[in-house]
């Protein structure tokens, strides 16, 4: 698979050969805005055996923003309990009458 990558000026003033691009040569487009994507061009039939999955992301992205970022504050909880130091004489005290 080929992408080429144009800045949102360059598929501006190339939008034809962009479209040609995706169409007859199968190579996938990236518009970047500040060197950063923000879309894809790719041929219609892709899309077409695509769109159902991109339906289930965009479902999933839109629909559960908290629980990803309580996903993400848990997973740097735990990190930080884990990095703690558990050999003291005291966590070895609470765990001896386990």
């Amino acid at each position: 698979m080929t992408v080429k990558t144009l800045d949102s000026s360059q598929a501006r003033n190339h939008w034809r050969a962009l479209l040609e691009l995706a169409l007859t040569a199968g190579t996938d487009v990236v518009i970047t805005r500040q060197n950063k994507p923000i879309v894809a061009v790719v041929a219609y039939e892709d899309y077409l055996a695509v769109r159902e999955f991109l339906s289930i992301q965009r479902a999933v992205r839109h629909s559960q923003p908290n629980q990803i970022q309580e996903s993400r504050a848990t997973m740097y909880a735990s990190e930080q309990v884990l990095a703690r130091e558990w050999d003291t004489p005291e966590e070895d005290e609470a765990w001896a009458d386990l």
